[in-house]
């Protein structure tokens, strides 16, 4: 089994951060057609992408918030990430035993037992990566979407909580909420 691993919203200044994980196994046909990295994917191609994800192979989603990621840091928030998701994946036998990650860095546990490959842009290379993307991508967006009911100030619905000059204005004018990742406002 290998997975794909990808990360969303590392940049923000508000909200989690997301990891999306997806198996395949020798059986698991060809991507469902479109399935490529999100940035490069309209939203609601995206949604309707996940969908068919979630169809085509065992995938999973897993975050930790903005207060984990000012104490511990972006390198632990993700490695936490892939840790739950990973457990989820072992806990349903479908712990996966190489992991593909998008980019250059490996951010893992080293005591996973499985091995990493890290290859940059494998979001346009390798389909469980693009794949994995597009469900953490989506998820996050939600979650920003419905945060922004109760911080409607923040602009979070067209922003998904990145640095804007709405949201930057908004932060100057109604300072920051808990959901912020107080480290990146400062």
């Amino acid at each position: 089994m290998v997975g794909g691993v990808d990360e969303v919203g590392r940049g923000p200044l508000a909200g989690p951060i997301y990891v999306g994980l997806v198996v395949i196994i020798a059986s698991t046909p060809t991507a469902p057609r479109g399935v490529r990295d999100s940035k490069l994917t309209k939203p609601a191609e995206r949604t309707e992408l996940a969908q068919l994800v979630k169809d085509w192979a065992w995938s999973t989603t897993a975050s930790v918030d903005a207060q984990f990621i000012d104490r511990f840091g972006l390198t632990q928030a993700l490695r936490e990430c892939v840790n739950i998701a990973y457990g989820r994946a072992h806990r349903e036998g479908m712990a996966p035993s190489v992991i593909i990650l998008d980019g250059t860095h490996n951010f893992c546990d080293p005591d996973l037992p499985l091995s990493v490959v890290t290859r940059k842009n494998a979001d346009q290379s390798a389909s469980s990566v693009a794949a994995a993307s597009i469900i953490a991508k989506v998820e996050r967006d939600e979650f920003m979407r419905q945060q922004s009911i109760d911080f409607p100030d923040y602009g979070w619905e067209r922003n998904s909580g990145y640095g804007t000059r709405e949201h930057r204005n908004a932060i100057k004018r109604f300072g920051i909420t808990k959901l912020h990742r107080s480290s990146f406002c400062h």
